[in-house]
């Protein structure tokens, strides 16, 4: 029935009105987000990038923080009124954006707080909001699509791009529904859509135009089986609920150097029928010994036909025959399948001869789609003991030699014929062969630029190499005394925080910093040190990257290569081999560690092949003193940040606390003032508001209000029940009595106010 004014109660919010309370928050912050990332995108175009704005970091704590000041305005809101609880989060606003602006290492994370809280209040404070968020969702996708096609931005790079497509999925599939104004019986629930963008998620986001074959061949998945429905779905879970952060793995030239994570992901699985060790004679303890095989494998580079055509023109030169190949090169072959990968990367062994997938060959090293979980490659290569002084004194004897005669490609084929019981043209056709014989001596301009080099490192590099006239002796003494710096994943990048491995530039300051500053770091440090070092040196150098993987000692069915494995090494061209292999990184052992210890049995007098112990160690200078301010100022950079973000914490929640208190005490005060001030009647029904929410309070079994004050005489204490009846009954003379029986009279104020304060007192 109809509820009669004046006999309506307090209710408290049911499940059905905080779910939905729940689900407008979510829509606002949905919107908020896609509000967020394309108004970023719009500015950094119309600023053409000049700003360093980290896309990625600054959207996300824009939410972070709307998300912080929806929290403050629901706690205020139980002290305040509406409005003022919204006005109130902008002193907290305040506060954080004086102390966070002090944190150097947090770049406009100030700015965030003013767009996170400004965003909150026009989101609580706008007339017809929901509207507003109804239409504004389809303006959102006209401006992604706009930017994505004409700008040829959010294609995928940043994960907040997927987070956008997935946002604008759900709002606009709400908006679909409003704007279609269905039955209401026939409406889905907001969640509906929210479990749709969580599906959209899980989803895979690609840079290029959709390929509908991925779909056909998800079907085909399905239907072989439930298992592999269920492997595909814990690969793609695993990217999703990833870390935040740079996680240990397979990755291009575009790393920078900062911190990285330790991670045992399975990334290859690698079979062959070849024991995964080679067996030596060692003198020193006159027994066999069993030394562990080792294989880079480089993505990118796939079947490497030109370092095979300059690789067979050096050893002929050299004269070698097949009993002294042997002693440091032999073809082997490995299968391998990815794992959790997702790149179009062909991940083949250095020196790849024969690569083929399904049965088919595969020449090129970047595939046109990405291979996933369960692509598999089976590759023959030229495996090379680049330790081998047997090697190194061919390496050494054709430096300064000149151009050779390039042999002719009958010849090229016979002579791999004899080497290795394989024809060249199981490999390469003889139009290759002899366009690769074009450039076999060319120079190799891109890897001699040193651009960014800095003076010191100018410096260092001539006092390694000075006096030293071999390339090779070079690249030695360059590769052990980076082998004295630390090694250490929680390293520092370069000065400048986008320098990564992909530029000179790059490299250079990565390798400025660590050289002399932090002089620790990881693969990417060494790296990038050595190639730049080798190039200011006159060396052609480049950076190499894939996994380098060392078998156990014990042959087993598979071999797991797992994230850890994950690698760069740097590569230098020696005149005549070509692109060399070498280890400055301090964790892995060198190609000397890994040497077959093969030996000539019976040397022929005057074959020039030097003898394992005459082979000297090259003097290495000692690394110099780091720059104390530099160092002494990064080191504790991590830890001021911290400190600083803790003095913010603290601040901002002593702040809030006071805010409360000052909220409970104003509430408090403008009470007792308007109570002091209003007529008996309005004292009368002040006072019977209270008594019904302290009766229900204390109450302690299931209270349905019904809207009648009848249902609270019977829960109130026996000992008060008489004088809350007489209250109430007065209470209802004032609504409902005529005009002399509506009079409350000041006993009867004094009496309601006496009863409120017994029972708040009363347990």
């Amino acid at each position: 029935m109809d509820r009669t004014l004046g006999s309506s109660s307090e209710k408290i919010q049911s499940r059905e009105r905080i779910t939905t309370l729940f689900a407008a928050e979510i829509r606002v912050h949905l919107f908020a987000f896609a509000l967020t990332v394309l108004g970023l995108e719009i500015f950094l175009l119309i600023n053409e990038n000049a700003i360093d704005l980290k896309r990625e970091f600054f959207s996300l704590m824009v939410m972070a923080f709307f998300l912080f000041f929806c929290i403050l305005e629901y706690v205020f809101g139980l002290f305040a009124s509406g409005r003022a609880s919204v006005l109130v989060t902008l002193i907290p606003a305040v506060i954080l954006f004086f102390l966070l602006k002090e944190i150097e290492t947090l770049p406009y994370i100030e700015i965030a707080v003013c767009v996170a809280v400004l965003g909150r209040v026009f989101s609580s404070l706008l007339p017809g909001r929901d509207s507003v968020i109804t239409w504004g969702s389809l303006i959102l996708d006209a401006v992604a699509i706009i930017l994505r096609i004409q700008y040829q931005v959010l294609s995928g790079e940043n994960s907040t791009d997927k987070l956008l497509f997935v946002c604008l999925s759900v709002l606009t599939l709400s908006t679909i529904q409003e704007i279609l104004d269905w039955k209401k019986s026939g409406r889905f629930p907001f969640y509906y859509f929210v479990i749709v963008g969580i599906l959209v998620a899980v989803l895979p986001m690609k840079q290029e135009p959709i390929d509908w074959s991925s779909a056909i061949e998800a079907g085909h998945r399905l239907v072989s089986g439930v298992k592999g429905a269920a492997d595909s779905a814990s690969y793609y879970l695993s990217f999703l609920m990833g870390d935040d952060f740079f996680t240990a793995g397979y990755s291009s030239l575009n790393v920078t150097g900062e911190k990285v994570m330790s991670s045992d992901r399975d990334q290859l699985i690698l079979t062959s029928s070849e024991k995964p060790y080679r067996i030596f004679y060692d003198k020193e303890v006159d027994s066999n010994m069993k030394m562990r095989r080792n294989i880079y494998l480089s993505g990118g580079k796939g079947v490497d036909k030109e370092s095979l055509a300059r690789l067979l023109n050096f050893m002929h030169s050299q004269e070698v025959d097949r009993e002294k190949a042997a002693l440091f090169s032999e073809i082997s072959k490995v299968n391998i399948q990815y794992v959790y990968l997702d790149t179009p990367d062909e991940i083949a062994p250095n020196n790849t001869i024969i690569l083929t997938s399904g049965g088919q060959r595969v020449a090129e090293g970047v595939s046109d789609k990405k291979h996933k979980k369960g692509y598999s490659l089976s590759a023959s290569y030229l495996d090379i003991d680049y330790g081998s002084p047997y090697l190194i004194e061919l390496v050494e004897r054709a430096q300064g030699t000149g151009e050779e005669a390039v042999m002719p490609y009958d010849e090229a084929s016979s002579y791999m014929q004899s080497l290795y019981g394989i024809g060249l043209d199981k490999i390469m056709s003889k139009e290759d062969y002899e366009e690769f014989a074009k450039s076999l001596y060319a120079a190799h301009g891109p890897y001699v630029d040193y651009d960014g080099a800095t003076d010191r490192m100018t410096e260092l590099a001539k006092e390694l190499t000075l006096g030293v006239n071999s390339d090779y002796e070079k690249c030695r003494i360059i590769e052990e005394y980076l082998r004295q710096y630390s090694y250490n994943t929680k390293a520092l990048g370069g000065h400048d925080q986008d320098s990564d491995m992909s530029t000179p530039r790059g490299m250079a300051d990565i390798a400025d910093r660590f050289l002399f500053e932090t002089q620790e770091g990881y693969c990417v440090h060494f790296t990038s040190s050595m190639v730049m070092l080798l190039r200011l040196s006159g060396i052609p150098a480049r950076a190499s990257y894939g996994y380098r993987y060392a078998y156990p000692f014990q042959q087993q069915d598979s071999y797991i290569v797992s994230s850890n494995c994950a690698h760069v090494w740097p590569e230098a061209y020696l005149e005549g081999i070509g692109w060399v292999p070498f280890e400055p990184t301090s964790a892995f052992m060198t190609a000397a560690d890994f040497t077959w210890h093969r030996a000539i049995k019976t040397p022929a007098k005057g074959d020039g092949i030097a003898n394992p112990a005459t082979m000297s160690t090259p003097i290495i200078p000692e690394i110099p003193e780091p720059e104390e301010v530099e160092v002494g100022s990064e080191e504790n950079t991590e830890d001021k940040t911290i400190i600083q973000v803790l003095n913010v914490v603290v601040a901002v929640v002593l702040s809030v606390i006071l805010l409360i208190g000052l909220l409970v005490l104003g509430t408090f005060a403008i009470r007792e003032v308007r109570y002091k001030h209003a007529s008996p009647a309005k004292k009368l029904q002040i006072d019977v508001e209270m008594i019904k929410k302290i009766l229900r309070q204390h109450y302690e079994g299931v209270f349905n209000d019904r809207g009648l004050l009848t249902d609270y005489i019977d829960i109130a204490p026996n000992e008060y029940r008489a004088d809350v009846q007489r209250i109430f009954g007065a209470y209802y003379r004032s609504i409902y009595g005529n005009s002399d029986a509506k009079a409350i009279s000041q006993s009867e104020t004094e009496i309601a106010r006496g009863l409120r304060q017994t029972l708040k007192k009363c347990k």
